[in-house]
């Protein structure tokens, strides 16, 4: 059975392994190998661990879990943006659990808190060029995409991505 809450500070080092799992198979050719298999797993727990350990009013941390094991995550920033909005900061869901509407279900809540916590509609996220996969399911749920630009990586690396964007939360086809 899948739920989704919000995170506590003990699903912390699920959250980071999930997030260094997936940036190793995703960003292979984009990251350095000394980074995504040296720095990587400290780098990712000590974000992780901060973020859950330091709550920020405007920081939300979602996670689904089937049989109270961690398959996904969402983390948005609330009023990121003064023109676009809510920033989806990350949101991961584990290769074994994609396909099965995990990353929808976790929009789905994600909204929610933006309907009764942001003062804007608005949603956008940051993803790399090469991750096409990711890019058509953010074009299957209503994403447009608002500007091409460069992401400087925790390794140094300059990374093209794109920012996609949802004028209002009705824009998410869920």
């Amino acid at each position: 059975m899948l739920t989704i809450h919000k995170a506590t500070f003990d699903d912390h080092q699920a959250i980071a392994s999930l997030h260094v799992q997936n940036w190793q198979t995703v960003y292979r050719h984009d990251l350095s190998e000394q980074y995504l298999t040296q720095e990587i797993h400290q780098d990712r727990f000590q974000v992780w661990l901060g973020r859950l350990s330091h709550p920020e009013q405007k920081r939300h941390i979602l996670v689904a879990k089937q049989n109270e094991t961690l398959c996904g995550f969402i983390c948005i920033e609330l009023d990121a943006h003064p023109e676009l909005g809510t920033l989806v900061d990350n949101l991961h869901v584990s290769p074994s659990a994609k396909g099965q509407g995990i990353g929808k279900q976790l929009l789905r809540q994600a909204t929610e808190v933006i309907a009764q916590h942001a003062s804007h509609r608005g949603l956008y996220l940051e993803v790399l060029a090469s991750n096409v996969p990711a890019i058509g399911f953010y074009q299957r749920v209503g994403g447009t995409e608002f500007c091409a630009q460069t992401w400087q990586a925790p390794d140094g690396t300059i990374v093209d991505e794109f920012v996609y964007h949802w004028a209002d939360l009705g824009q998410l086809q869920l």
